[in-house]
């Protein structure tokens, strides 16, 4: 193996970044695959071998104003310019034959819809995982919600400074209570711009929309492949990336190259294997779980970057994991096509709070309008229990984890079905149409599918968030009208399962998820504002004046 350290790449700018290549010793050249990372080049090493026996040469780079490249880090922002530069330079190397892949997962993934939405024509695929595109959507908002933890966490340990700044005195629990970035930066002993950025820009503007993937998919020439998780709190990116391509891609390769792979696995075991692939939270998922990720992504890029006959293209479009059957299912399209929804409405007679309240979730609709209230106090919020989480809230449960806990609080609304008599295999979109109305002006709802298993434990399977003033458009906010019942859409992500006979559909409804979301004032004030906090009463209508349903994508999977 060939190494070629530090090269100083240009990015249209002058400045430069800094490159190693791991190539095969032969003379070349050779098909290459490109990685840029905030994380240190360096960390790569390990699977330079792995590409350079395949044939390729592995090009890594450190992103702009990290490590040892030259200029200031300013998360997502230059990831286009520097990747159009990273692959042109990359292109006309003599050791490169002219077809260029791009790998990586993470942010390792969002680079690469940037850096191939400039076109280059040396770009043959890109194979980015648990990468979300729509950052006000997606990561440091979930549909306006301001994501504490990511935002706090990411931040400092990535965008602090050039290298990785010191963290073990940082005690992450209390840094969540804190009530500015200034008291942040004081606690933690240095200072993080974005994160004062990301607060102060509390509605979607031109300081999200400029770096929203959204708008660079109709450019994206080359097929994909996107893999992630159920209980990744970015996989939501990867299915919109993968639908948005598919139906706007510049290219007819674009639009039919597109390929999803979704397991039972949350954000930092994507890329495991054995006993840390097959399970999740409280859920073991049996051996057929324990997929390798690297071998259907390395498939790609051989199809793609050395012209292989090696089975690619008879891979299902979308394989995803189906749990509670715990098996691997193939679709030829995403959400699959013989699917069938399914409408549950809410119900009850005006109580459904706690697990001891009286809601429902039926096919029939209710035949009275009625509304179930909870109070919601930003100081005193409903701690997040399990579901998509990112790294540090361990303590508070990952992906598939028992809701009893927090359906002990008159501040949850808690639907459930009758126990279900056959097997219900839910496969596509979870959404919730919700009719709300709250005594502010705007506030959050947070709404999760469980199943409710025949031992009584309450399982969470996915969660949707929203800030009621983007209900509509989430460009142009607009509040709510106190006391007017409003229609609303929470999307609950993606999900796969199979209801086993005897369990119920369950749904809760609350307005904090702490400290996965930072606890809404109830205003309209910007995050850390030091507004003063308003409690909301906020109040579920469900009825023949109020329909609020809960739409469930069913498919027949067969015996």
């Amino acid at each position: 193996m060939r190494i070629l350290i530090n090269r100083r790449v240009p990015s249209e700018d002058g400045v430069a970044l800094a490159t190693d290549v791991y190539m095969p010793s032969g003379a070349g050249p050779f098909p290459t695959v490109l990685v840029r990372t905030p994380y240190h080049r360096i960390g790569q090493q390990s699977l330079a071998p792995l590409f350079v026996k395949r044939g390729y040469a592995l090009v890594v780079q450190d992103c702009r104003g990290k490590y040892d490249s030259d200029g200031v880090f300013s998360p997502l922002r230059d990831e286009a310019r520097d990747g159009h530069a990273a692959v042109d330079w990359v292109a006309n190397q003599r050791w490169c034959n002219g077809r260029v892949g791009l790998w990586g997962r993470s942010y390792l993934g969002i680079v690469q819809v940037p850096a191939a939405s400039g076109g280059h024509e040396s770009i043959r695929c890109i194979v980015p995982s648990v990468a979300p595109g729509s950052f006000f959507e997606d990561w440091i908002r979930y549909d306006g919600c301001f994501a504490l933890s990511n935002a706090i966490r990411w931040s400092l340990s990535h965008a602090s400074c050039r290298n990785k700044p010191p963290e073990r005195h940082i005690d992450w629990e209390a840094l969540n209570f804190l009530a500015s970035p200034a008291e942040i930066t004081e606690a933690v002993g240095f200072e993080t711009a974005c994160l004062a950025d990301w607060a102060d820009n509390d509605a979607n503007t031109d300081y999200w929309q400029e770096i929203d993937q959204k708008a660079m998919h109709a450019a994206i020439k080359v097929p994909g492949y996107h893999a992630g998780g159920w209980f990744d709190h970015l996989t939501r990116g990867q299915f919109n990336a993968f639908r948005n391509i598919r139906d706007h891609g510049a290219t007819a390769s674009a639009r039919a190259g597109q390929r999803l792979l979704i397991g039972p696995w949350g954000h930092k075991n994507v890329g495991n294997n054995g006993a840390a692939h097959t399970s999740y939270g409280a859920w073991d998922f049996g051996a057929e779980t324990d997929l390798s990720v690297m071998d259907h992504e390395l498939q790609c890029l051989d199809h793609y970057l050395k012209d292989l006959d090696n089975g690619y293209e008879n891979q299902p479009t979308a394989k995803v994991f189906l749990m509670g059957a715990n098996r691997w299912m193939g679709f030829d399209d995403w959400p699959p096509p013989d699917q069938d929804e399914l409408s549950w409405y809410l119900n009850s007679a005006g109580s459904a709070n706690m697990r001891i309240g009286d809601g429902t979730l039926s096919m029939d609709s209710p035949g009275q309008t009625m509304g179930d209230t909870i109070v919601y106090d930003p100081k005193d919020p409903v701690p997040t229990c399990g579901g998509a989480i990112y790294w540090g809230l361990e303590p508070f449960g990952l992906g598939p984890a028992d809701q009893r806990s927090i359906l002990a609080r008159p501040d949850v609304l808690y639907y459930r079905s009758e126990p279900v008599t056959a097997r219900l295999a839910v496969v596509g979109e979870i959404i919730l149409d919700l009719i709300l109305a709250s005594s502010a002006e705007d506030t959050d709802v947070i709404a999760k599918l469980c199943v409710e298993q025949s031992d009584g434990t309450v399982m969470s399977l996915t969660v949707g968030s929203l800030r009621c003033r983007y209900r509509d458009d989430a460009i142009k906010p607009e509040p709510l009208v106190p006391g007017e019942a409003t229609k609303m859409t929470i999307h609950l992500n993606h999900v796969a399962y199979e209801f086993p006979v005897g369990s119920r559909i369950s749904l809760i409804i609350t307005s904090s998820d702490f400290p996965r979301i930072l606890p809404h004032r109830n205003t309209l004030s910007a995050p850390w504002s030091g507004e003063e906090i308003v409690v909301a009463r906020n109040t579920v209508l469900h009825g023949p004046d109020a329909v609020s349903c809960l739409k469930l994508p069913v498919i027949d999977v067969g015996a």
